[in-house]
């Protein structure tokens, strides 16, 4: 954790061989001292926030130099190796210039002065977005083990012949960049390789038989994001391999005959692999992640899955699977299981009960029936939950109020009513830390150490330039909020909370508890049948963007707190019973009447409708009460004041009948010819 700048007096220990700062808070310029220090055979300012230019040239007098490691964490930091005509002394072994903006000024070149390195053994010029073609001069250094130009914008062919001109090579990673054709089947020839990353390209074409004959040694092979076609070849000592996001065919069960049991990791998602799951499946008992989502597979999860008991992450999302979900109870390491997007059926199964590692549980999309389980709460490391797009039905049952490290939870798109539990509350979305990240630390492939001995009585180990943090680990989450389907992944999911109870047949009012939920960011209880008002306490969702109410039966205004949402992008109240004028403060400014129609009683200049007959203000509405009271008042008199009038007069016809006979038999005569 050492900062500041580096100290310029460094530049009296001209005896100086190995200088390594790395992986430090140091900043200011790159030091100019290290031009006197000619004694340094290793010099590392690798992994700091240093700033400005620094020019290789001023080490062209280092004529011990052999391995040189530099990388800054700073934006404008960049590396220059053209900007002078030089002619080093030294004959590398090692350079890593990684995320160094290299030659930036000079249309991103690969430095020339590279050409005449014929020591090298590891080179890692990786995040500089270099362009043109694959370095030529490459094809003349047999030393090369370690070779790492990824992320940048190299395009073009590979060479034929580049495994015959580097058989030693043992990591070889040239992904993200625009490489295209063929992969050559010269690949083959390299021996010793162990991890081989051409990921995120553009190569097409079938994989040459040649590619993995003898690659006993190979550890990891990702070919992910290029365009390769074909069947997948055997692949009979990969421990981690990578296909996905790739036009490969055939069948699961060749493709997993073709594959070592060992194998660790193994994801072919988003390719055309068809067919049923073979219950051989079962053999690999050391994988612990599968991924084989976005395929046309068929056909039930067959039983023997449940014998992969390493299993950590499995996703089978988005194929054509039916029938039910068998028991996974014996994989008690699952911890992600995507079964989405199938035509899995049935009730959701209680054997599910029994993977209390589940931190994320995606049923959705399916034809899932029946009511949601109450043993969701034994799940209790569970974040997310989406069990949307089903005909799941009944009411929400309140123990999953009980899951108590939940932060995404979908429930939408299925048949529930009754009304939302007031428990949910209890609910943390978001309030529950425990340092938890969905990057699979414990997951990903970490690069070896390699030791790089410099001479014979010193030695140093540089950092290696493999990603302890491999994408493909970085698990995603897909969730629709803002009206849009979006995938969160690393460090966005992490901080993402959501609650999703849509197109449902809920009822009553909503509960104001939900108001309490503090960290919520997406909330969608749109196209139900809720009644009553906007909960006041939503002013309290401080970190809401997304609320959508629309499509129920909400009445009365909308509260005037709720400006106090500072972060809320969507607000859609559309087609409810609301009155009143919307507010126009804050976020609400930039709201308009999209997202207020099918409300009549909604007036104001966001609408373009005058409030004048159609809803009436507080101040009118409260003289409207102190009038109807009144009226009120003037009825409740005017009956008195006629009731005693009529007996009254009641009192004296009957006196008057009494006193005069003349009058009482006229009467008498008057009521008999009325009932002839």
């Amino acid at each position: 954790m050492f900062s500041g700048k580096l100290p310029e007096c460094l530049s009296n220990l001209t005896n100086l061989r190995l200088l390594d700062v790395g992986i430090n808070l140091f900043s200011g310029r790159f030091p100019s001292f290290t031009a006197n220090l000619t004694s340094l055979a290793y010099l590392s300012l690798y992994g700091n926030y240093m700033q400005g230019s620094f020019s290789l040239s001023t080490l062209a007098n280092h004529s011990n130099l052999e391995a040189l490691h530099i990388s800054s964490q700073s934006i404008g930091a960049h590396i220059e190796t053209e900007n002078t005509k030089w002619f080093p002394k030294f004959q590398l072994k090692s350079l890593v210039l990684r995320n160094c903006n290299l030659n930036m000024h000079k249309e991103s070149v690969i430095p020339t002065f590279l050409s005449s390195q014929y020591h090298l053994i590891e080179m890692d010029l990786s995040g500089n977005k270099l362009v043109g073609s694959f370095p030529s001069w490459l094809m003349h250094n047999h030393n090369i083990l370690f070779l790492n130009i990824s992320n940048n914008n190299l395009s073009g062919l590979l060479p034929k012949d580049i495994g015959i001109f580097l058989p030693n090579v043992s990591t070889l990673d040239i992904s993200w960049n625009s490489f295209e054709g063929n992969i050559p089947s010269s690949i083959g020839k390299m021996k010793d390789i162990w991890y081989m990353d051409f990921s995120h390209n553009n190569f097409s074409g079938e994989l040459p038989k040649q590619l993995t004959t003898d690659w006993n040694n190979l550890v990891y092979l990702k070919l992910s994001n290029n365009f390769l076609s074909g069947n997948i070849p055997k692949f009979s000592n990969s421990l981690n391999l990578f296909l996905n996001n790739n036009n490969f065919s055939g069948t699961l069960e060749d493709v997993l005959g073709n594959i070592n049991t060992r194998l660790t990791m193994l994801d072919i998602s988003n390719n055309s692999i068809s067919g049923a799951i073979p219950s051989s499946i079962g053999m690999f008992s050391n994988m612990y992640v599968l991924l084989l989502a976005e395929n046309q597979l068929d056909g039930e999860i067959p039983i023997e899955i449940s014998n992969m008991t390493s299993l950590k992450v499995m996703d089978l999302s988005q194929n054509k699977l039916t029938g039910s979900i068998p028991k996974f109870s014996n994989i008690e390491s699952l911890t992600f299981l995507y079964l989405g997007n199938n035509n899995l059926s049935g009730s959701i199964p209680f054997n599910l009960s029994g993977n209390s590692r589940l931190k994320l549980l995606d049923l959705r999309d399916n034809k899932y029936f029946g009511k949601i389980p109450n043993w969701m709460d034994k799940l209790a490391e569970l974040r997310v939950l989406l069990l949307g797009g089903n005909n799941l039905e009944g009411a929400i049952p309140t123990q999953l109020c009980l899951l108590k490290k939940i932060n995404i939870m979908d429930l939408s798109r299925n048949m529930l009513n009754a009304s939302i539990p007031s428990c949910f509350q209890s609910m943390p979305f978001g309030q529950y830390n425990d340092g938890y990240s969905p990057i699979f630390e414990t997951l990903a492939f970490r690069g070896f150490d390699t030791p790089y001995s410099f001479n014979s009585s010193l030695k140093s180990s540089f950092y290696p330039f493999i990603s302890l943090y491999d994408d493909a680990l970085l698990l995603e989450v897909e969730f629709r909020t803002k009206h849009m389907d979006y995938y969160y992944k690393g460090k966005v999911l992490e901080n993402m909370t959501g609650l999703d109870l849509s197109c449902n047949n809920l009822t009553g009012s909503i509960p104001s508890q939900i108001g309490n939920l503090e960290k919520l960011i997406a909330l969608n209880l749109s196209h139900n049948y809720l009644s009553g008002p906007i909960p006041i306490t939503f002013s309290n969702l401080t970190q809401i963007e997304s609320l959508d109410l629309s499509y129920n039966k909400l009445s009365g205004e909308i509260p005037f707190q709720l400006t106090q949402l500072n972060f809320l992008e969507i607000f859609n109240v559309s087609y409810n019973n609301l009155s009143g004028t919307p507010p126009s403060a804050g976020q609400f400014g930039n709201f308009d009447e999209e997202n207020y129609k099918g409300n009549p009683g909604l007036c104001g200049p966001l609408l373009n409708r005058k409030c004048e007959g159609i809803t009436p203000s507080p101040s009118s509405q409260s003289n409207d009460n102190s009038e109807e009271k009144e009226t009120k008042v003037d009825m409740i008199s005017f009956y008195w004041s006629f009731a005693g009038s009529y007996i009254t007069i009641l009192l004296a016809f009957l006196t008057v009948l009494c006193i005069n006979a003349r009058s009482r038999m006229a009467w008498f005569y008057y009521i008999s010819l009325l009932y002839k």
